[in-house]
């Protein structure tokens, strides 16, 4: 009896498991609605299901293609990032060999300037250019791309540069003086108006094209320099120059109303000051001294071709010497003592070429010196005139009882007073100088 209890227990306490074992899965099914058969083989020691198995595999598979695709996307960024990266390691030539010709003078004259190019300017991109470049960039710690690339042509650009000295904010006076240079080298074909606008900048580019410069396209210290030293004239009148020179700029400038001070053939800041205004005025290179081209603008000014010169003679100067062209035609053959009354001189001419210039002076009102043609009759080292009792050096007759001879009260009175008839010379070393070459039958043309 106690035996078969024991076996109604052991019995009871089977089922109990079983149903702890079976009691979830329904549960599961009951909570889905849907029936899922279930294989269960129960044996004294273990229940195996096998369809909730299936279903958690699938996702395992979905969660391992669910990280495929950012290894994927990260991958193809990746390779993106590093073309990137590639593209801008890159350097870009912002000179390349297929530069327009200016552009690679420009280079080449910037390599010179740095000791790397010893060539000609040419304009051409050839293998020294390479070198030059790579040449550059080692010296200079630069990357040796061989090519222009942005950081060679800043420092470049920094090592070649020169101050500016005349910018567009400077003075309508300086700019004055640009445009003048500028239109000297043929440049610059526009009105001198001090006005600094896009024509200048073309211009000041084109002149550094030109002149094998840095082209900078403003008026630095190179470009400057090389504008006023190929715009220069010679310096005619220094400030070391004769008395008389000066004093005949001073009477010149005088003539223009630019000298307000005293004829006393001294060079000071105010001569300096009165030169620079003139050049200013004129549209001249503002150099501030007596070049060729401020002269001869100032004697232009101031004489006319062909007549008598009184600033020159009141300065104490000699006549300039007259070419062949200008004498009176009949002075072009033998040997003549040209007389002009309308420049008031005398020329010695031998077979057209003048060699002596001399002021003359003629007769006064009702006593003319006879103009035409005429021969030296006779001459007198020394002689007293028979009419007026005044000596006559060095005379040479040519018309009745008047001569070319040295007069004393010309050289005293200038033209403040004249001749009875005679030409009168007042430079005493030149008319006997003159006295001595003449000779008696030469020919005498006096002309108005």
């Amino acid at each position: 009896m106690a035996s078969k209890h024991t076996t109604n227990a052991v019995a009871a306490a089977l089922a109990v498991v079983a149903l702890a074992v079976s009691a979830p899965t329904a549960r599961a099914d009951d909570a889905t609605g849907t029936p899922a058969p279930t294989e269960t083989t129960t044996t004294s020691t273990t229940t195996t299901p096998t369809a909730p198995a299936a279903r958690t595999q699938a996702p395992a598979a979905t969660t391992e293609a669910t990280q495929s695709a950012p290894a994927t996307t990260s991958t193809q960024t990746r390779t993106a990032a590093a073309t990137t990266s590639a593209a801008a390691a890159t350097p870009v030539a912002v000179i390349p060999r297929t530069a327009p010709v200016s552009r690679i003078k420009d280079l080449q004259v910037r390599l010179k300037l740095v000791g790397q190019f010893p060539y000609a300017i040419t304009g051409v991109y050839w293998s020294a250019v390479d070198r030059a470049v790579l040449a550059f960039q080692h010296a200079k710690g630069l990357a040796e791309t061989g090519i222009v690339d942005q950081p060679t042509w800043d420092r470049l650009q920094a090592l070649t540069s020169t101050p500016v000295v005349l910018p567009r904010t400077s003075t309508a006076l300086r700019v004055k003086d640009l445009q003048v240079r500028l239109k000297l080298n043929g440049r610059f074909a526009y009105g001198i108006t001090g006005v600094y606008w896009s024509a200048v900048d073309r211009a000041v580019l084109a002149f550094q094209l030109a002149h094998d410069l840095p082209q900078s396209g403003v008026v630095d210290q190179r470009t400057w320099d090389r504008l006023k030293a190929v715009t220069a004239s010679p310096v005619v009148i220094g400030r070391t120059a004769a008395t008389a020179q000066l004093k005949e700029v001073q009477l010149r400038l005088r003539a223009v109303g630019l000298w307000g001070y005293g004829i006393t053939g001294a060079y000071w800041s105010a001569l300096d000051r009165a030169v620079l205004t003139f050049q200013q005025q004129r549209n001249l290179p503002q150099s501030g001294v007596i070049d060729q081209r401020t002269w001869s603008r100032l004697v232009a000014l101031t004489y006319t071709p062909g007549t008598f010169d009184q600033h020159r003679f009141d300065a104490g100067l000699r006549p300039l010497m007259p070419t062949a062209a200008s004498l009176d035609s009949r002075c072009r053959t033998g040997r003549v003592m040209c007389v002009d009354k309308a420049t008031r001189t005398l020329t010695w001419v031998v077979d057209g070429t003048p060699s002596m210039v001399m002021w003359a002076r003629f007769g006064r009102p009702g006593a003319e010196t006879r103009e035409g043609t005429f021969r030296v009759s006779r001459k007198y080292e020394y002689v007293i005139s028979n009419l007026f009792f005044t000596p006559m050096p060095y005379s040479m007759f040519f018309s009745g009882g008047q001569a070319v001879h040295y007069s004393s009260n010309f050289a005293r009175l200038g033209y403040a007073s004249a001749s009875h008839g005679c030409v009168n010379i007042a430079d005493h070393a030149q008319i006997k100088s003159l006295f001595f070459q003449v000779r008696v039958g030469d020919k005498v043309v006096v002309h108005p």
